[in-house]
């Protein structure tokens, strides 16, 4: 992308409460609009814009916001009229491609495209059926987020069980080609989460900032393909307690300490 984004700030008793604890409108809509087909969805509201439920939606007076089409006209509102971000702790992952450079190389840009495809829509899917919010695609990478307003307080759980899945899907392919690879974050902790806007002022997004964002993107860079690097903070918040010996002590660029992680293959 060629904009360049600013965080924002503001309003963080409202962002604590719709992403923290979650607002009860808010987890209303979760509930319904989680039950009608299909995807996209507004990444706020998770209102469908295709099939028979975006049709619905569409007669309601929801409809993809002209300015940013990730989201819902409704939830583009509340990002206009109400700005900023709070701390909040959550589970977070990052879904990243392997060997893209040599593969695209040597391969015709269609089937580049497809194989991007094929592994964004996998990691979608689990990221989505185990109630996690997600955030952004970068290229050939995906990042996800589980705040307890949008996942319920047993988010650490349902990323770990996402992050299991994705480390153990070997279908996810292109026609008869090998599975494509890719390697697997998954961290717990507060990060800032919140507005951001384009430098232009076209229209506003919603990010997430701070040391823990960064560790869990080194986790995934760390991860060989089909492993799922998972902080020993994941497990402690949901309710699990490794052998010892299945834990790993990582030297991850750009962290002071070593972080201490398991693998998940």
């Amino acid at each position: 992308m060629n904009e360049t984004y600013e965080q924002q700030d503001g309003n963080t008793e409202l962002w604590q409460q719709v992403f923290g604890a979650g607002h009860p409108d808010l987890a209303k809509q979760h509930r319904f609009h989680r039950r009608l087909p299909r995807d996209p969805r507004c990444k706020l509201c998770f209102a469908p814009f295709k099939g028979i439920g975006g049709a619905y939606m569409r007669f309601k007076g929801k409809s993809p916001s002209s300015r940013n089409p990730k989201f819902c006209n409704a939830c583009d509102g509340f990002l206009e009229a109400f700005p900023g971000g709070a701390e909040v702790e959550m589970s977070i992952i990052f879904v990243d491609i392997r060997n893209s450079t040599s593969f695209a190389e040597g391969a015709a840009p269609a089937a580049v495209g497809n194989r991007v495809n094929a592994f964004l829509t996998a990691a979608t899917q689990a990221i989505t059926a185990a109630d996690g919010f997600i955030l952004a695609f970068y290229g050939d990478s995906v990042v996800g987020v589980w705040p307890p307003g949008f996942s319920g307080p047993d988010h650490a759980a349902k990323a770990l069980a996402a992050a299991r899945d994705l480390a153990r899907n070997v279908t996810v392919r292109v026609g008869a080609d090998e599975p494509v690879p890719y390697g697997i974050g998954i961290h717990t902790g507060p990060v800032f989460i919140g507005t951001v806007q384009a430098a232009k002022g076209l229209f506003r997004d919603v990010s997430i900032f701070g040391s823990n964002v960064i560790l869990t993107a080194r986790l995934a860079a760390a991860a060989k393909a089909s492993e799922a690097l998972v902080s020993t903070a994941t497990l402690t918040a949901a309710g699990e307690t490794p052998a010892p010996e299945m834990v790993q002590s990582l030297d991850l660029k750009g962290i002071t300490d070593p972080v201490q992680a398991i693998s998940v293959t």
